[in-house]
């Protein structure tokens, strides 16, 4: 491990740090196998037209410091409020710039190539808050849609969830069903999303916050479509989907919590 500035201890970057001035701004530190950290850097705050996103990964510099030379910079375009379409700018890919923790315990990021300085204090890291907005995979959570079972279990969403979740689902909708006409408290496993009504699930994505550089949080809403072509009714249903990055894919990892109540079932 590196010393820190006095020959101590190296400082621990790890975890959610908010800008200190508006707490609009979210820096995440996961560190990484080989050893310094990858650091994920954007937005918090939704219903903006543009939202901006640093990505890089910083090693051990001198005097406790963490530097980097491999910082990408995009933004993203969207013409209002919750759209799904955007349009993606990337700035730059060879960010260069640093992160010191000061005498205060505060964060303090020096972007050497937009020559600009941020300070960030630290966050509760189990605060829904502190998650970054993540509108890039927006687009993904709606394919990953497809593919929510209601009803049945598409043989083809293995390729869309964790191995672990899929094995967990199938085995739960392989399992027999009671004798006596009704499914009683499984019920939930035959209608994930739309009940037993006839209707399909016509899907939209509320939010998606990302916590470090493979998790993510989605939270998505659904209402009824009854005639293909038709306009969605009823209440708006919200549901939560995680994800995980997997070999470069995000993929469904749970929904609802729905991986354990499985697991309780195929256990009974």
């Amino acid at each position: 491990m590196a010393a820190g500035c006095k020959g101590g201890p190296a400082p621990d970057f790890s975890g959610q740090w908010a800008e200190k001035s508006a707490e609009r701004v979210v820096a995440v530190f996961t560190p990484a196998a080989s050893g310094g950290y990858g650091v994920q850097i954007g937005w918090r705050e939704t219903g903006l037209a543009q939202y901006e996103a640093w990505d890089m990964s910083a090693v051990a510099g001198k005097r406790g410091t963490l530097a980097y030379s491999d910082g990408r910079f995009v933004r993203l375009s969207f013409e209002r409020d919750g759209d799904t379409e955007y349009v993606e700018d990337t700035v730059y890919t060879d960010g260069e710039g640093s992160f010191l923790i000061n005498r205060h315990g505060e964060l303090v990021w020096t972007d050497a190539t937009d020559g600009s300085k941020t300070v960030f204090i630290r966050t509760d890291l189990n605060g829904d808050n502190a998650s970054i907005i993540a509108p890039e995979l927006t687009g993904r959570v709606l394919e990953l849609c497809r593919y929510i079972p209601d009803h049945e279990l598409l043989p083809e969403a293995s390729s869309y969830m964790t191995a672990d979740f899929f094995k967990a689902l199938s085995d739960a909708f392989e399992k027999t069903a009671p004798d006596d006409g009704t499914i009683d408290d499984t019920e939930w496993l035959y209608t994930f999303v739309t009940g037993n009504g006839g209707a399909l699930p016509s899907y939209s994505v509320e939010s998606v916050h990302r916590a470090d550089r493979t998790h993510a949080t989605a939270v998505v809403g659904v209402r009824d479509l009854w005639e293909p072509g038709g306009e969605p009714s009823g209440e708006l249903r919200l549901h939560q989907m995680d994800l995980v990055r997997e070999n470069g894919h995000w993929l469904i990892s749970d929904f609802d919590g729905r991986k354990q109540a499985c697991l309780d079932y195929i256990s009974q």
